[in-house]
């Protein structure tokens, strides 16, 4: 049974809550804000530059080609997140925890319609100022089935991870998920738009946590999610990214997370379709 923790800056030690949203969790949720049972928040950021070499596609004579790409995730965990005060957001000070991790995967299409996207990452984390560490790692399938109708254009998703870590003292950690889910894309029409189609994406989730997580809310109270569903909604450029300075994304959106057993609440952000993350 896993254990996220919600409380970042405290000390690692047997009188101590530990630390925020462990590094190895911090990547599987994600950029975004986490609360559970109105008590503890997470606050985490994370950038993950990418190089992705080749194209996956199959021809009409079955011939496949396979896409990789490697990613160098990094994760922050942060006190606090307040966009009205943006220097205290990017104050070194208020950054507790922060892991590296490498990551690869291979998009491969089976068919038209059907694409499998096994993953692999590992990394190391540690809190800062303190002397608690961990090696973190992670392993994934996910699976698309795309349908077009009409402008419409949809997609079918399922997955099946594994995440772990090791810490430097204490026990190891980890849990499995389920997830399936659907994902939308439709044009809408803006005025003066010129040629750069707009696209609004839509999503809703389910995972299964088949180990359950704990979440630490404070000392010696825990809250334990077995499930938890996600709705998303974004904007994007059908053939274009959006670009905003240097950084390119997909789409930009948020997406809610809301857990049917326990009480985890959160808001994520949105910047690429699910099969991609």
């Amino acid at each position: 049974m896993a254990t996220l923790n919600l409380c970042p800056g405290q000390a690692w030690s047997q009188q101590a809550v530990e630390p925020s949203f462990h590094w190895a969790y911090a990547s599987f949720f994600g950029t975004g804000w986490y609360k559970v049972n109105d008590e503890r928040s997470a606050f985490i950021i994370r950038v993950a530059p990418r190089w992705t070499f080749g194209e996956a596609d199959i021809d009409e004579q079955g011939n496949r080609s396979i896409s990789y790409t490697l990613r160098t995730p990094l994760t922050l965990g942060l006190s606090k997140l307040d966009f009205a005060d943006i220097p205290g957001i990017i104050d070194p000070d208020n950054v507790t925890t922060a892991g590296i991790n490498f990551s690869a995967d291979a998009d491969v299409p089976v068919t038209k319609r059907l694409s499998l996207r096994p993953s692999a990452e590992f990394g190391y984390g540690t809190i800062l100022d303190e002397s608690g560490s961990a090696w973190t790692y992670k392993a994934e399938i996910r699976s698309q089935y795309t349908f077009r109708s009409g402008k419409l254009d949809w997609a079918l998703l399922g997955g099946l991870g594994y995440v772990g870590y090791n810490p430097d003292r204490g026990p190891s950690d980890d849990f499995t998920y389920v997830t399936a889910g659907m994902e939308f894309a439709y044009p809408v029409s803006w005025p003066r738009s010129n040629n750069n189609q707009t696209m609004l994406y839509w999503h809703v989730t389910y995972t299964d946590f088949l180990d359950e997580i704990d979440f630490n809310t404070g000392i010696g109270k825990q809250e334990s999610i077995a499930k938890n569903w996600q709705f998303g909604l974004a904007l994007g450029k059908r053939d274009e990214p959006v670009r905003i300075w240097f950084l390119n994304f997909d789409r930009l959106g948020l997406a809610y997370n809301y857990s049917a057993t326990g009480d985890l609440r959160g808001i994520k952000f949105v910047f690429r379709s699910l099969y991609e993350l």
